[in-house]
């Protein structure tokens, strides 16, 4: 069985990684790591959006093909909300989450709440009613966009298409393929790799309502917002219950409020 240390652990992980970085990094499979794939479900950018409440179930599916052609196939869901002052809340089960899912037993559950408006972050065991909690600092203007150069800099070439508009579920999504090429003798490969990523975003929302990457290397994930529901959450969803024992986890550095 997950220790409760360790889902405290686990879910502080995904807390800090979830909101310091955005779903940019979509790529599914051991080589993006399932805490790569939980950035993406939760389907925020690089700041703080009011304004544009929603509460949705985010579908993830990974799909595997190995060289007998057996499959691996795994299929998460996670809770998502925000509310309209920008605060954010995941819950989704521990289970799922790599190398976590054998010891978990299939119960535990993570639940991550971003409370801009406070200046704190919370990551929460339903289970044992234990929990953490973040300070958060927002970052100077600009940061991110530098971060985001430097990260693409090394890449070998990027093609981006644009895929016209189209409406999900009585949301208007902009679309978007972006293919990394990935030359020969980069990663040991003898061939050339095309990494493709389709992406379809609400610039109302400001979230990823669909998306599509497939990776020769690894497999295919999708993932999707079902179920979209544009009321105002209940505000409870953003507090940490009572009874919950709480202790204080390092702060780190949040994104800026959107514009």
């Amino acid at each position: 069985m997950l220790s409760k240390l360790s889902i405290i652990s686990v879910a502080g992980l995904v807390a800090s990684s979830l909101f310091a970085q955005g779903p940019g990094r979509h790529f599914g499979g051991p080589g993006g790591g399932d805490f790569a794939m939980v950035r993406a479900e939760f389907g925020i950018s690089n700041k703080v959006v009011p304004g544009a409440p929603y509460t949705a179930q985010a579908v993830t599916q990974f799909t595997q093909t190995l060289p007998g052609g057996d499959h691996i196939q795994r299929t998460t869901t996670a809770s998502v909300a925000r509310d309209s002052q920008g605060r954010t809340r995941m819950d989704r089960s521990i289970a799922t989450v790599g190398a976590f899912s054998a010891t978990a037993g299939g119960a535990a559950r993570a639940i991550v709440i971003h409370d801009p408006v406070a200046g704190v972050s919370y990551a929460l065991d339903p289970a044992s009613k234990t929990g953490s909690s973040m300070q958060i600092h927002a970052r100077p203007a600009g940061s991110e966009e530098g971060r985001m150069r430097r990260s693409t800099s090394t890449n070998t070439a990027i093609k981006t298409e644009d895929l016209g508009t189209q409406v999900i579920q009585g949301i208007s999504a902009q679309g978007k393929r972006v293919t990394r090429v990935i030359s020969p003798g980069q990663e040991g490969n003898e061939k050339e790799i095309d990494i493709v990523t389709e992406t379809w975003y609400s610039p109302d929302l400001q979230v990823v309502i669909q998306s599509k990457t497939s990776d020769p290397r690894f497999g295919e994930t999708t993932y999707q917002l079902n179920g979209l529901s544009r009321a105002e959450p209940d505000p409870a969803l953003f507090t940490v219950p009572a009874g919950y024992a709480m202790k204080e986890r390092a702060s780190f550095r949040a994104p800026a409020a959107a514009q």
